[in-house]
This record gives C-alpha cells, sequence and structure tokens, in this order.
C-alpha cells in the first residue's frame, strides 16, 4: 500500500473533524498554503461567533485562524502561520493520537505553569506539542537567537 494512501488513512479521522470544524467557523472554502516542510488549508473564523479569543488552531490539516492574526507580510505572521503548519506535520505522524496528546499537554502545561510567569500562554509554555516536539515553536516569534537567513530557509521551508 503506497504511503501516501497509508497517511491519509491515518490522518482522515482529525482531518475530517478539523476541515468540518473549518467550514462551520468560515462558511466558505479554504485557501490551501504550505511548502516542502508542510502543507495545510486556512479557515479564516467569520466575526461574531464568540470566537474571538481564538488566534489560530490546527485540527489535523486543517488551520482556522482569526484574521490579522496570520495575514500579513510581519516576520510574527509569518512566523506564527509556519508553527501552525508544523502542527500538521505533527499531525501526519501521529494521526489521530494527535489530539488527545495535544490536549493532555495543554492541561499539563497550564498545571505546571500555574502561579508562574508566563512567556506565551500557560497551555503553551510547557506544551511538548508547542515547544519541543514541533519544528518552530510557540515562542518562536518572541524569540531571538537565529540569523536572518536561518530563519528565511525555514520560512521558505514551510511557504510563508
Amino acid at each position: 500500500m503506497p504511503l501516501r494512501l497509508v497517511r491519509a488513512i491515518w490522518t482522515l479521522p482529525t482531518n475530517l473533524l478539523g476541515h468540518l470544524a473549518g467550514l462551520l467557523v468560515s462558511g466558505r472554502r479554504p485557501r490551501r498554503v504550505g511548502g516542502a516542510a508542510a502543507v495545510g488549508w486556512l479557515y479564516p473564523i467569520r466575526p461574531g461567533l464568540g470566537l474571538d479569543w481564538v488566534g489560530a488552531v490546527t485540527l489535523g490539516h486543517a488551520i482556522l485562524y482569526r484574521p490579522g492574526v496570520l495575514g500579513g507580510p510581519s516576520l510574527g505572521a509569518r512566523l506564527t502561520l509556519a508553527h501552525e503548519l508544523a502542527h500538521t506535520r505533527q499531525h501526519d505522524r501521529l494521526g489521530p493520537l494527535y489530539l488527545p496528546l495535544h490536549i493532555l499537554s495543554q492541561a499539563m502545561s497550564a498545571l505546571l505553569t500555574r502561579g508562574k510567569p508566563v512567556a506565551v500562554s500557560r497551555v503553551h509554555d510547557l506544551n511538548l506539542l508547542e515547544q519541543t516536539l514541533i519544528a518552530i515553536s510557540a515562542s518562536a516569534p518572541r524569540a531571538p537567537g537565529a540569523s536572518d537567513a536561518e530563519v528565511a530557509e525555514v520560512l521558505a521551508a514551510f511557504g510563508v
């Protein structure tokens, strides 16, 4: 069985959930984004749904986002989009385990950061799927360190 078919079956449950949620919150078809490193489908969240607190969330290959968060040429917006695309890579490997493991890691991060200062958010700061086991951590837009050339190379791989 070709690897592409195996991956499609492995990721199908979360992809279906993500695309259904995306259609519900956006009311329109998605836009494909990505590059050699990862591919995803963007669904802008319509205003007035009570989801103004959401910046961006990835469910399978569907990326639901609040307009203004991922758009534009700013480095922060581009790094955030690359970060969300990196979640699609995690999903390719973890398949149906992705959401339960992500929720568990968010809960552990929130518990372990209780009462401590946070860099990004309580559910992101110690979440392994947000900081350690991901190509671009959730802290990337806020963390200095990589050269401009290295950042440009990573962004190009993600097509952003």
